[in-house]
């Protein structure tokens, strides 16, 4: 698993997010001469809305509408490593890298529809607009010139928060009317053929050792285990176990859980920092432990 992107210091340029260790443009998306773009996102979709903010990041840096912005689905070898989905980083780390290759990308493209029409241009609706307000070019007009090909650059600007018109404004979810039909959509609907459902039954105590487990359970050595045709019965039959499991030894869990938290190893990480708060303002500290 490759975490460079988590603040290791490799000697490249820094780029922001999981763009750090997938630094090429093609990487993480592409412009069609229908006039849409894929992005390709290295974050898995499982039902907590990314790939809807991962469009709206997108429509706002490109200059183009959420409609033209396709989301390609996140397969092993082909989309960017970004190596787990988990710990609500995926909007922290891809959503960072899909802003900054995005905005690199619309640099890129206004730069070459630029220079070849000797003047400044501005992007509406993926076309690229002269000061008369006539588009000349676009990002389909030159989706086959291979400029995607190209390293993310750590000088790329995106757009300051108050010229985005998507990001952080209600929209419809990507996912919900799968949901709401009950029609399966995430790799946990998947059904193969003669799939069956496990479940683990945990010690009380880390380090405890099995003795004894009833019959029905999966056992080896101390690791214990369900299986059932069913996921409502795996469930069912993994609290049975663990009521008639006995166990031997292990560490006594703490008694006081903020302390120990307080004391265990942790990474630190700074989400957002805005400076001193101005005089007068309210400041408002929560622990969530």
């Amino acid at each position: 698993m490759n975490l460079a992107f988590r603040g290791t210091d490799d000697g490249r340029p820094r780029l922001p997010g999981s763009l750090h260790v997938n630094r090429r443009l093609s990487d993480w998306l592409a412009f069609h001469a229908d006039g849409t773009v894929t992005i390709k996102p290295g974050k898995v979709e499982l039902g907590q809305g990314i790939l809807t903010t991962f469009r709206q990041i997108a429509a706002d840096e490109l200059g183009v509408a959420p409609d033209a912005v396709r989301l390609a689905p996140t397969i092993t070898g082909e989309s960017p490593d970004e190596a787990v989905t988990s710990g609500s980083l995926s909007v922290q780390e891809g959503g960072m890298a899909i802003r900054h290759a995005c905005a690199d990308a619309r640099a890129l493209f206004l730069s070459v529809a630029e220079q070849a029409h000797g003047g400044p241009l501005r992007v509406e609706d993926g076309r690229f607009v002269n000061a008369a307000g006539s588009a000349v070019s676009s990002y389909a007009a030159l989706a086959d010139r291979g400029l995607l090909d190209a390293e993310a650059s750590p000088d790329a600007h995106p757009l300051p928060a108050a010229a985005r018109r998507h990001a952080g404004v209600d929209a419809p979810r990507l996912d919900l009317p799968d949901k709401l039909r009950g029609a399966p959509r995430y790799i946990h609907d998947m059904r193969l053929p003669g799939m069956r459902h496990a479940r683990m039954v945990r010690p009380p105590r880390p380090g405890a050792t099995l003795l004894d487990a009833p019959a029905f359970a999966h056992r080896e050595g101390s690791f214990l285990a369900v299986l059932a045709d069913t996921e409502h019965e795996a469930e069912r039959l993994a609290a049975r176990a663990a009521a008639a499991a006995r166990w031997q030894g292990g560490t006594p869990l703490p008694a006081d859980w903020p302390a120990w938290l307080e004391s265990a190893p942790a990474e630190p990480s700074v989400v957002a920092q805005h400076g001193a708060p101005r005089a007068g303002a309210r400041v408002v500290r929560r622990r969530f432990l």
